[in-house]
């Protein structure tokens, strides 16, 4: 198992590294919750990889010329896979151990679906906390943002109460429980990253489920090795938006 996933951030005029093809080998963004879906999963899977970790505001010309330009990627048997959904579709089709898919192909598609709608949080998720060059939210917008936020945190309440198990999965996660945790890791620890607001984006008391399954989430192995938790992942967004510099951020917030 690797954890070169604390390796540092390469930037333009970096060298490609030597790849070895007996290994999987992953283009990373410490920070980015779409490459976070795929270490999951090569984690869940206990698949042996190395982690390239790219500065996605400074990109290495040799990833640009092999790859969209965009994390994660994995490489196997020379062949570039891109975006987050193929490449963890990708590992749970060619690696059988530990399936994280539905055998049953309806449901399967139904979790699909549900990973494909909570996606669009990312519209209301990311104003509160990202920086968006030439944009700058009030308070007041971002909160209409969360507010449109717990829509889609209500729908997974809903779901949740439907299939009454600790996980999307039954007793155990499935690929649908690992595609959309990355969003509600960041959803926790927006009062920590936003303190000014601090508990106006707590989530509210009626989304017991929710809460109860990002504890069983953060319980699992995968989460444990690679997850950030909210006053880590509030110390990182901070520096970084003050920096610019990735490494800088995981190095300030280590240890919290």
């Amino acid at each position: 198992m690797s954890n070169s996933w604390d390796s540092a951030h390469l930037s333009d005029g970096s060298d490609m590294p030597v790849v070895d093809d007996k290994v999987l080998q992953l283009y990373n963004m410490r920070l980015c919750p779409y490459a976070e879906r795929a270490v999951l999963v090569l984690l869940h899977k206990n698949l042996p990889f190395t982690c390239t970790n790219i500065n996605l505001k400074n990109k290495p010309t040799w990833f640009l010329n092999s790859s969209l330009g965009k994390v994660p990627v994995v490489l196997s048997n020379g062949k570039a896979i891109p975006e987050s959904l193929i490449v963890c579709d990708f590992l749970d089709e060619v690696y059988e151990n530990e399936k994280l898919h539905p055998s049953d192909p309806a449901q399967k598609a139904l979790d699909r679906v549900l990973v494909d709608c909570q996606g669009q949080m990312m519209s209301s998720l990311y104003p509160i906390f990202g920086k968006i060059p030439g944009k700058t939210f009030t308070n007041e917008e971002k909160l209409e943002k969360f507010d449109s936020l717990l829509k889609f945190v209500r729908d997974l309440e809903k779901e949740l109460t439907t299939r009454a198990t600790p996980f999307l999965g039954g007793n155990k996660p499935c690929m649908a429980d690992y595609m959309i945790f990355p969003f509600y890791e960041r959803i926790e620890a927006l009062p920590q990253i936003v303190p000014e607001l601090g508990s106006a984006l707590d989530l509210p008391g009626d989304l017991a489920l929710v809460k109860k399954w990002l504890v069983s989430m953060r319980g699992t192995e995968p989460v444990k090795q690679y997850g950030l938790s909210p006053a880590r992942l509030a110390k990182a967004t901070h520096v970084s938006h003050e920096t610019g510099d990735y490494d800088a951020a995981m190095s300030a917030s280590a240890g919290l």
